[in-house]
């Protein structure tokens, strides 16, 4: 598989872990957990950029 597959392919897992987060985030809202929202958007933030770096690395190793 070749670097920019594999780059893909990360930031498509990304993406998904993201919507996961977000989901996890919105079922705890109004709950006994929703302590663990700080945390989440932690998460959240710096999959966000890692993301962002990811796609800024993706775009630079065009075929």
């Amino acid at each position: 598989m070749s670097l920019h597959a594999d780059l893909a392919s990360l930031v498509s897992s990304l993406d998904q872990m993201l919507e996961r987060i977000e989901s996890a985030a919105e079922a705890v809202k109004g709950t006994s957990e929703e302590v663990l929202l700080v945390d989440l958007y932690e998460v959240e933030r710096n999959l966000k950029m890692a993301n962002r770096r990811l796609n800024r690395v993706l775009a630079a190793h065009e075929p």
